[in-house]
């Protein structure tokens, strides 16, 4: 195993996405047989929604995570770059795990369920990974395949998985969007009139899921924080650089790390996500000695990414434009309910803006009072 420390290119990344979907880094090329890289090319080809696949030397100890990774990759994709990515984590001679994540579309979870399946049946095998994993997302059957492989699990999945990784095992970083929706639909299940035995097993169920995804959400934010302190840490203000821009990193950074040590709420959890992100970002714009103006997140589910688009919206305050994403706003467009961001209260889950979590409910995560750090000093 090579110590250097791999540092990807997002732009030479994006291009080769472009071209036919798929990206090889050369240390790991020869970690996918030939047959098993035609395999992935054609079926990432004809998937539905668009599919992207990074086979890439990304260790589990690094910094940069694959959400990172991805979400530089998109910002020089664009638009273009909407859809479901697979990240492959690990290294030659050791062992490998598939992340995923997704911008702007639905999966039902499939990719995730088709990471866990695939890891399982190859963890040494990247090449046969990557191909078992893009066989199980297109076929349209995931669940179907990982209940029979999973016969005693269910669908209340456990993020963390059961490999020897450190307890990073198989890391499902897009896993957010989907699971909320399977709460929702049990909570759904919970309103109707039913015995009250039947009534008790979906509480637990809605329980299980709630948990798994409240300790997805603290792992991915105690994920990105430690890194946006590593990268603080590792850099240096010159005399050019913005400092406000710096002290604004340094700043989301302290009251992220200040959250987590003190909360182990859903709620928080997101928060501090959406904090560290902030973040990172103030600290990218820094290094580059530019100004920085917080980003404004999805009204709907902040974990949906960056606003760019409005939609209205009836709020405690009455109806107006509330900054969303793309797709919220097609839903809305459509007569539909877009996919808000559910948090677990009790025995059941609400629509995050109902839940009374401060300061989080009434800015939107910041969608709505961008300076979420002045609000986070009245909540003391």
């Amino acid at each position: 195993m090579s110590e250097a420390v791999y540092q990807p290119d997002p732009a030479a990344i994006a291009a080769d996405l472009a071209d036919d979907g798929v990206h090889v880094d050369p240390a790991v090329a020869e970690a996918i047989a030939p047959d098993d890289l035609a395999a992935v090319t054609t079926m990432v080809d004809a998937a539905t929604p668009r599919t992207y696949v990074l086979a890439v030397p990304l260790d589990f100890g690094a910094d940069l995570s694959a959400n990172q990774l991805v979400t530089l990759v998109h910002r020089e994709l664009g638009e273009a770059g909407d859809g479901v990515y697979f990240v492959s984590r690990g290294s030659v001679g050791y062992r490998w795990s598939v992340d995923t994540t997704s911008y702007a579309v639905q999966t039902e979870n499939e990719n995730a369920l088709a990471t866990y399946v695939a890891r399982d049946k190859y963890p040494t095998d990247l090449g046969e990974q990557l191909a078992e994993t893009l066989e199980i997302f297109t076929s349209g059957d995931a669940q179907t395949v990982y209940d029979e492989y999973y016969p005693d699990r269910g669908t209340a999945v456990d993020s963390s998985g059961s490999g020897d990784d450190g307890g990073s095992g198989g890391i499902v970083l897009g896993v957010g969007l989907a699971v909320a929706a399977a709460v929702a639909v049990v909570a759904l299940l919970l309103r109707r009139r039913r015995p009250r035995g039947d009534v008790e097993l979906k509480r637990r169920a809605l329980q299980r899921i709630s948990s798994a995804q409240t300790r997805e959400w603290r792992r991915r934010a105690e994920t990105e924080t430690a890194a946006l302190g590593e990268r603080i840490r590792a850099l240096e203000i010159e005399g050019g650089d913005d400092s406000a821009t710096w002290a604004a990193a340094l700043d989301h950074y302290q009251a992220a790390t200040a959250i987590l040590d003190r909360s182990e709420a859903a709620a928080d959890a997101v928060g501090a996500l959406v904090l560290a992100r902030r973040g990172d970002d103030a600290l990218e714009h820094a290094a580059d000695g530019r100004s920085w103006t917080p980003a404004v997140a999805c009204f709907f589910n902040p974990l949906h990414g960056p606003a760019t688009t409005k939609a209205q919206w009836k709020t405690a305050a009455g109806k107006r434009d509330v900054p969303c994403c793309e797709a919220c706003r097609r839903d809305i467009g459509k007569r539909r309910e877009p996919e808000i961001l559910d948090l677990p209260t009790g025995d059941t889950v609400v629509h995050y803006m109902d839940t009374g979590f401060e300061p989080w409910a009434s800015t939107g995560f910041g969608a709505l009072a961008p300076d979420l750090l002045d609000r986070l000093r009245d909540r003391r």
